[in-house]
């Protein structure tokens, strides 16, 4: 082997190397990656049925809330019908 190809035998090699390095990088940035994208979607979900509970909660109050008026009109049509009937 000549001088011209002992020195491109170790560029190659010298490339090989620092590649291998960069790669090693990648990988160890790959799984942040995916930690990142699993609470990603853990928020996503976690805020849908934070959602759903909440819209939940809403109605039963404002069923309530009817139902209690509607007790209150109820009280007062009485009231009134017995001071009609005296």
């Amino acid at each position: 082997m000549g001088q011209g190809t002992a020195e491109t035998v170790k560029e190659i090699e010298a490339t090989r190397a620092r590649l291998d390095g960069e790669l090693r990088q990648l990988e160890g940035r790959v799984p942040a990656a995916a930690v990142w994208a699993k609470r990603a979607a853990g928020a996503a979900v976690g805020g849908g049925v934070g959602a759903i509970v909440l819209r939940s909660a809403m109605r039963r109050r404002r069923k309530h809330e009817r139902d209690r008026r509607i007790r209150g009109l109820e009280r007062r049509i009485d009231r009134i019908e017995r001071e009609i009937g005296e």
